[in-house]
């Protein structure tokens, strides 16, 4: 009996000593939580895509450009360049298409402007050796029909070539004027005014047009039209003014009846309320553009690029439609005009004759020696 009692104490020690042995490996349920971290598990990075394109070139410095823009229109892009670049001056040098055609001629082994702008595509023609390609971003927002097959010279804006009449005096002739055939008449004889085709490109664009339109509605090629254009210059009866922006003036200041300019300089004066008002020729008008050009070898290329894209932005073209009333090479700028002032597509337009202006280069001298014979 003793031994199986000491057996069963024995059996009871032994299961007592196994339990403790097993609960130190239990953890206390009030013990404080291990203050170390488990190691984190990250995420592989993934790196954003690198940008193929090369940052937008910002201007510092200078640009000289070569204007025979309008003052009007030399204070507004100096307005908005200088918003846009501080840290860049726009320096123009302003004169007559001709003047600047024949200063960067003469400066070709060391020129002194970046940019030439404003003018036709007859005087771009003729300085085509001293310009430089290049072929804005932004061409590919000009209407198809304006953006032209050369990357020499880009247009920046449409011309529309009207006769401005001055109301008052108009009434007083007691003649009707409504096309380039109605300038020939002899009660008009001294009272047109017109700019010197020789030293402004916008008086040869007129004379361009009067060919063009003469011979569409005679039926004839533009060469058969000399005659009618001798008729027209000799009704000035020996009157040119020396520069294109003398002719709106003249008019507006009752010195002349008529005259021919640009339709924005027509609708400016309109608004300042002077008493003129334009005629689109019902022979037809060949819309045309004003063009810019970057000039070979220029001390500041980069920067003209700049300029050239600049003009061609919509926000300065807006700005052009809204403040100086010019028509836009860009379908996507509106353009409002006064009660009486066509859409583009309401105008009485002919394609303009690139080809005949292209085998005409010329057309300078010729109008010099017409006009030097006149009378004999």
């Amino acid at each position: 009996m003793k031994k199986r009692v000491f057996a069963i104490l024995s059996l009871v020690l032994v299961l007592a000593l196994v339990l403790a042995a097993c609960g130190g490996n239990t953890p206390s349920t009030t013990a404080a939580p291990s203050t170390t971290k488990a190691p984190e598990t990250k995420a592989p990075e993934t790196k954003a895509p690198e940008s193929t394109e090369a940052p937008a070139y910002v201007p510092k410095g200078r640009v000289v450009v070569y204007s025979a823009s309008s003052e009007d229109q030399r204070d507004l892009e100096k307005k908005l360049w200088a918003e846009k670049y501080p840290d860049c001056e726009l320096e123009f040098i302003s004169a007559g298409s001709g003047e600047l055609t024949a200063r960067i001629e003469a400066e070709k082994d060391s020129p002194k402007a970046d940019v030439m702008i404003g003018g036709s595509a007859s005087i771009y023609a003729g300085l085509e050796p001293y310009l430089e390609a290049y072929v804005s971003p932004e061409k590919a927002n000009i209407l198809p029909s304006f953006s032209g097959d050369t990357d020499l010279y880009t247009p920046v804006q449409i011309n529309v070539n009207s006769i401005m009449v001055n109301d008052e005096l108009l009434a007083k002739a007691g003649v009707t004027i409504d096309g380039w055939e109605s300038l020939t008449q002899e009660a008009l004889k001294g009272k047109i005014s017109f700019c010197d085709p020789s030293s402004a490109s916008s008086s040869r664009e007129h004379i361009i047009n009067m060919l063009c339109a003469m011979a569409k509605k005679d039926g004839k090629q533009m060469d058969d039209e000399w005659d009618f254009v001798k008729k027209f210059l000799a009704n000035l009866d020996g009157k040119m003014a020396t520069s294109s922006s003398q002719v709106p003036v003249a008019v507006a200041n009752g010195e002349y009846v008529v005259g021919t300019t640009n339709e924005e300089l027509i609708i400016s004066l309109m608004l300042d309320g002077v008493k003129v008002h334009p005629v689109y020729a019902k022979e037809g008008i060949t819309l045309r553009n004003s063009f810019m050009g970057l000039i070979k070898g220029g001390p500041n290329p980069e920067n003209g690029k700049a300029y050239i894209d600049f003009m061609l932005s919509k926000e300065v073209q807006q700005a052009h439609a809204d403040e100086l009333h010019q028509r836009s090479v860009r379908p996507d700028v509106n353009f409002a005009g006064l009660e009486g002032i066509p859409a583009s597509d309401q105008l009485p337009a002919l394609n303009y004759p690139t080809e005949w202006v292209n085998a005409n280069k010329d057309l300078k001298t010729k109008l010099q020696e017409i006009i030097s014979n006149l009378g004999k």
